[in-house]
């Protein structure tokens, strides 16, 4: 049985420097990179040519698959339906687990099949320049925080199935960001007028212009009142804004946070900063690598990619949901995820709700 590993390549330092380690160890790597919407700099003819010309120094094939019509279905669709209904989503998330880590790997996979690169018995590994590492505990394999803590992406990935872990490599989990790029100095390698990637590929501008334009929605100016239900002012339309904003309000008197926004209604509601929020909150479509049968457990949680972790306890509800308890109250944003960290490993994670 042969093993290859598929690189995903854009371009960057660090997948290209992923490239550079994979190569000491493995004997047959292809990379590949993929379309996801058209016109924007992720899926651009510049990222992806580049990709391709480091692919073919390093004498590796390179693929690129084109894979928008179920990106925008799955990933972006998900995205203006979640937001018109008033939560704030992180497609990034539901993109690893239904896009890049499946529906694409599973399309390369064919390919790479279909031109005797890998035969049916073979294996495929995928690999990316995610920080982040695997870890044996109890038997099974977790998700471990990258060594770099500063750019540690075990948030971004918790919701791959569990058993894709077997066959995903993370070269870069136990490299520091600041030694990669040494490294890469010290080979002639230069990435300064490479950008990194945005945290929304696929939306260059506004969150409400591009819902704008990709829906049916008629965008209307609102009513902006506080937590009593007094009017402070108006607003350009509740898609704009998000829980725990506190820019463009156009408020006196402040500062002011918007506490919830109500789209029925086109109401944003706002409050000062005691007044933001909350200790107690429930989480669905929960996504574990433990294997969790209800019992009530203690943990830290992240509710947001760059959030501080917050010591809570867990305890099951119905409907395979669970219900967080803070120690402390925090800003909670409907639609972000919870992630539950033991240590440095992740127990698994869910939508707020």
């Amino acid at each position: 049985m042969k093993k290859v590993v598929a690189l995903g390549m854009s371009g960057g330092i660090d997948s290209s420097m992923a490239l550079k380690i994979l190569k000491n160890e493995w004997k047959h790597i292809v990379g590949a990179n993929h379309i996801v919407w058209h016109g924007v700099r992720c899926s651009s003819y510049e990222v992806i040519s580049r990709a391709e010309k480091l692919c073919r120094a390093e004498g590796i094939p390179f693929y690129c698959l084109d894979v928008s019509e179920e990106f925008k279905t799955r990933i972006a669709g998900d995205f203006i339906r979640s937001y018109i209904a008033g939560l704030t989503p992180n497609p990034c998330v539901i993109c690893n687990q239904f896009i890049k880590f499946t529906f694409f790997y599973d399309r390369l996979k064919e390919q790479l099949q279909k031109d005797g690169i890998l035969e049916s018995d073979d294996r495929l590994y995928y690999s990316t320049g995610h920080y982040v590492r695997l870890a044996e505990k109890d038997g099974g394999l977790f998700l471990r925080k990258a060594a770099d803590l500063s750019k540690d992406q075990s948030y971004m990935l918790y919701r791959l199935p569990r058993k894709l872990l077997s066959r995903c490599i993370f070269p870069l989990g136990d490299i520091l960001k600041k030694d990669l790029k040494a490294e890469a100095e010290r080979q002639g390698l230069d990435f300064g007028n490479v950008r990194e990637s945005q945290d929304i590929c696929f939306i260059e501008g506004s969150y409400g212009d591009f819902i704008a334009a990709n829906s049916d929605l008629k965008i209307r100016p609102g009513r902006i009142l506080d937590m009593e239900g007094n009017v402070l002012g108006k607003h350009r339309g509740y898609i704009h804004y998000t829980i725990g904003q506190r820019k463009g309000l156009g408020l006196g008197s402040g500062p002011w946070f918007v506490t919830s926004v109500i789209p029925e209604k086109n109401q944003v509601i706002v409050g000062r900063q005691d007044q933001q929020g909350q200790k107690d909150f429930t989480v669905r479509d929960l996504n574990w690598f433990i294997d969790y049968r209800g019992e009530k457990f203690d943990a830290c949680v992240k509710v947001r990619y760059n959030s501080h972790e917050y010591p809570c306890t867990v305890s099951a509800l119905d409907e395979g949901r669970v219900l967080v308890r803070l120690h402390d109250k925090t800003v909670i944003t409907r639609g972000q995820s919870a992630v539950f960290y033991q240590d440095d490993i992740v127990l698994g994670g869910g939508f707020i709700c």
